[in-house]
């Protein structure tokens, strides 16, 4: 099955060569004949205004059109009709341009808008120009090359003595074979190529942030999912939330069981892999390696409670942090303060702490979990955790070196390891698509441009 094709909106100023002149199509017309677009919006000048309305010259050519072309009847939108009185006013139509074309993305999110670009004024003609060169619209830039392939000298479609109903019925365009005098500026779609190349680089790199910067040059449509990346690659939940919205055939947080009190543990723990698997993947070993703590504590904590380990019995908190309590330890379970203290017999016996990747580890040891899977990976992390603390007092930086010396893994099989660990901790709510959102979503907006 082909690839279904994708709705067109002719985007056409009106000009003294609309619509017929000297027995050939005027740009517009001739546009509409090779291209056969689903909709026609035309923006006309006062002085075509009252053309149009001394002899409804616009809408008779659509008229001979459909008849010369069976089938095809395309949809003329309401015209936007200028009311200044200045033609050359650059700076007029380019904001009423840019509005024109926004309001018709919006109408039609999904169509192409084919602009015009020899009809008009020639401000007109520039504007248009910069239009069809912003990522921020799907536009297709058309020139028609004049019939005499030099400046006209036929009769301008002003002039009084200009016999409509003749130049249509001897229109040459019209016949079988008549040549296609349509074609796409190269220049613009090198521009374009050039902008699509950049938020290419920004998408491989996964720098939301740089391509949020580039405001208006983006497609509207795509502005509020880039600003979700955004926050979600700097681990804002709560702004990548406010921004998640709905998009077609992208789900951004694919989850299952998502009504059940674990999933907010799930999604913060999952989101945080995520934004370390986006540094992995960009290099950024020591960032990724300087931002695993907090993690691998909060999944050793997870861990523990499903060996049967309860936390909240061991913890309080004080002053907005979670602290270890002896008291509470030796109130709860005794014997894993016995164990606690002969770890720590060299400091005089444990004592309260914030929770840390070796105490959690001796939990786990207490357990006789160090051995499973996530006990060896959590193991591991203690040893990458005393190499970043080096890293942390010094100018060096971690690589992929120091973190196979440390884990005996490469830093890709560690994501992969840290991921498989949050599989088994939260089984009702994972899934695996959450783990390629990234490369999904850049997939999506390449997609849109």
């Amino acid at each position: 099955m082909g690839e279904k094709r994708r709705e067109t909106i002719l985007f056409s100023c009106l000009g003294s060569t609309d619509p017929v002149r000297g027995e050939h199509d005027g740009a517009m017309l001739h546009i509409a004949r090779h291209y056969r677009p689903d909709r026609i919006q035309w923006y006309i000048t006062k002085e075509m205004r009252r053309m149009e309305e001394k002899d409804g010259r616009f809408r008779l050519s659509m008229e001979y059109l459909s008849r010369q072309c069976p089938g095809y009847s395309p949809e003329i939108l309401p015209p936007v009709y200028d009311e200044r009185e200045d033609a050359a006013d650059f700076d007029g139509f380019y904001d009423d341009f840019r509005q024109q074309f926004t309001r018709l993305s919006r109408s039609y999110p999904e169509a192409e808008i084919l602009v015009n670009l020899s009809s008009g004024t020639p401000q007109m003609k520039t504007t248009l120009v910069l239009l069809c060169s912003d990522l921020a619209y799907r536009t297709r830039a058309i020139q028609v090359k004049n019939f005499e392939s030099r400046s006209g000298t036929a009769l301008r479609t002003t002039a009084e003595n200009y016999e409509l109903e003749l130049e249509l019925e001897l229109n040459q365009d019209a016949q079988p074979g008549a040549h296609d005098r349509c074609s796409e500026p190269e220049l613009i779609l090198v521009q374009r190529k050039k902008l699509t190349d950049q938020v290419e680089s920004l998408l491989k790199r996964y720098d939301y942030g740089a391509l949020e910067d580039m405001g208006r040059l983006l497609p509207e449509r795509l502005r509020p999912l880039v600003k979700h990346m955004a926050c979600r690659s700097a681990y804002d939940m709560e702004g990548a939330l406010s921004l998640a919205g709905a998009w077609d055939g992208l789900e951004l947080y694919p989850a299952r069981e998502k009504k059940l009190k674990s999933y907010g543990e799930y999604r913060a723990l999952s989101e945080y892999i995520l934004v370390l698997k986006m540094m992995q993947r960009t290099g950024r070993l020591t960032d990724m390696v300087i931002r695993l703590n907090p993690l691998v504590i909060r999944m050793q904590r997870a861990f523990l409670e499903s060996c049967g380990l309860d936390m909240d019995s061991l913890t309080k908190k004080s002053g907005g942090r979670e602290r270890i309590r002896r008291e509470l330890v030796e109130n709860s379970r005794p014997e894993l303060l016995a164990w606690l203290d002969g770890k720590y017999r060299d400091r005089g016996g444990f004592a309260d702490c914030d929770p840390s990747i070796q105490l959690y580890n001796y939990m786990i040891d207490w357990l006789g979990r160090s051995d499973s899977t996530q006990g060896q990976l959590y193991r591991r992390l203690e040893t990458l955790n005393r190499e970043r603390n080096g890293s942390a007092h010094s100018l060096n930086n971690l690589g992929e070196r120091e973190i196979r010396a440390a884990l005996g893994c490469s830093s890709q099989e560690l994501i992969k390891g840290l991921v498989a660990a949050l599989e088994e901790l939260f089984p009702r709510h994972y899934s695996p698509e959450l783990f390629n959102i990234y490369d999904s979503v850049n997939r999506y907006i390449r997609g849109e441009l």
